[in-house]
């Protein structure tokens, strides 16, 4: 990881609140999904052998036209305590949203922390995405137009999927036969990411820190049960991640850039009580550092979620191409046609680029 996307920003929370001063160009007056009739779904296609952890929902627009869909992969967040989240309010939101925009969307479920430890979770991601590319003419899914998004532990799933997209098989991991893993832009909400920084920056910060969910340090968090610690014996006898630093860097999507990847926006509430938002911006410093395009967006008033984050008054979006040349933007935060935007420039990059 690039050491110097370890420490915040100067001013970035500060910057939230100034006067908007310039267009985001990508950007476009706020439009709902036009009104379609009822997705088909295609329930409980298994990706792997756990039950449910590696069951998946696919669901494809009611109008479709003669080409391939272009596939949105949602994963809801759950601190990786549950191993059913594909069927969730937040899922079946992000379902309606992009059926309607004309968009095939898998809602999908991982391993929980208790079914198994990372990497599992990873690995999960990855094969998810490659049964999906592997069944794309069953299901007419364009198989270059593979977008990632998910809310906080789901965050990180975009995340790794995203950061892990330019490597054919990570240490462990079993049945990658040929089949690609990548997906082409990712759009992570507020992912926890590096672990070991987060106690310290929020309090360093002065941020919300909920009762029960702070110290993330702590043996029995949601980290601390993800990451195993050699000479554990779980779920009895945990230790903090500060023990086993390796280990737990292993599980930050931040470590796996390493020159071209693929486009990311980031998102997070500077509000949010649950994760700190450095968790998002080590993922963008981190990708632009290494000469990719990426943004990182930061809301004021925004808690951990999506319907805060979206749709909000004002935010400040640092945008940075494939230049390295960054522009930061303060306006309404971003909405699902912003998104839905990103998403069609990152497909479009990653055709010309032969991705």
């Amino acid at each position: 990881m690039n050491p110097s996307a370890r420490h915040a920003r100067k001013g970035l929370a500060a910057g939230c609140g100034l006067a908007a001063t310039l267009a985001l160009t990508l950007a476009a007056p706020a439009q709902a999904a036009p009104p379609q009739g009822e997705p088909t779904v295609i329930s409980d296609l298994a990706y792997g052998p756990a039950t449910p952890g590696n069951l998946l929902d696919l669901h494809l627009p009611a109008a479709r036209g003669k080409g391939e869909l272009p596939l949105v992969i949602w994963h809801s967040g759950s601190a990786w305590f549950s191993n059913d989240v594909k069927t969730g309010e937040q899922a079946l939101d992000v379902v309606e949203e992009f059926t309607g925009r004309g968009y095939a969307v898998a809602a999908i479920n991982v391993r929980s922390s208790f079914d198994a430890r990372f990497p599992a979770q990873g690995h999960d991601v990855r094969a998810a995405v490659r049964h999906l590319r592997e069944n794309a003419d069953e299901y007419g899914l364009d198989p270059d137009r593979f977008a990632f998004l998910g809310n906080s532990s789901g965050g990180w799933s975009a995340a790794f999927a995203a950061t892990t997209s330019d490597i054919e098989q990570l240490p462990g991991e079993t049945g990658v036969d040929g089949t690609s893993s990548a997906v082409q832009v990712a759009v992570p909400f507020f992912p926890p990411t590096d672990f070991l920084s987060m106690d310290t920056f929020a309090a360093e910060n002065d941020l919300p820190m909920q009762e029960g969910i702070y110290p993330h340090d702590a043996p029995d968090s949601p980290e601390s049960r993800l990451v195993e610690c050699p000479g554990e014996v779980f779920p009895t006898e945990l230790v903090s991640i500060q023990a086993c630093p390796a280990e737990t860097e292993a599980a930050d999507p931040s470590s796996y850039i390493d020159g071209d990847e693929i486009p990311i926006w980031v998102l997070h509430g500077l509000a949010d009580a649950l994760l700190p938002y450095n968790q998002s911006q080590l993922v963008y410093d981190s990708t632009t550092a290494a000469g990719n395009e990426a943004r990182f967006t930061l809301v004021p008033g925004a808690g951990h979620s999506v319907d805060e984050v979206l749709g909000a008054r004002e935010s400040t979006t640092w945008l940075t191409n494939a230049f390295g040349r960054e522009r930061v933007v303060h306006r309404a935060s971003p909405t699902w046609h912003d998104i839905d935007r990103f998403l069609r420039l990152g497909f479009a990059q990653a055709e010309r680029a032969g991705r």
